[in-house]
């Protein structure tokens, strides 16, 4: 038993250091690919202007309250949407977009 003990306190350890800094690199992390996914998200698919009135990062994912103008031909309409990111798996993975209903 006392084997087993030197082996697990060392790998809890390590496995819960790691996703500390999964997490800490999610909140504090270069997140400049995720607001131009969530820019156009907002956008519904295209680029168009957009104005950041809320962020809210956390370690499982991110949401953004943007304020987009679409243009549809000569008209434009300003829309405003909350936009929430996160990775594929829970700290990991690629980041996807979506409008929170």
């Amino acid at each position: 038993m006392s084997k087993l003990k030197q082996f697990a306190r060392p790998l809890l350890t390590l496995v819960l250091l790691s996703l500390t800094a999964l997490g800490l690199a999610n909140v504090y992390g270069d997140s400049a690919d995720v607001v131009a996914l969530a820019q156009k998200a907002a956008c519904k698919g295209s680029e168009c202007p957009t104005r950041t009135t809320r962020i809210e990062r956390t370690p499982f994912g991110h949401e953004y309250d943007l304020s987009a103008t679409i243009q549809s031909g000569k008209k434009s309409e300003t829309v405003t949407a909350t936009i929430r990111c996160k990775r594929e798996y829970v700290l990991l993975g690629d980041w996807s977009c979506g409008e929170k209903h």
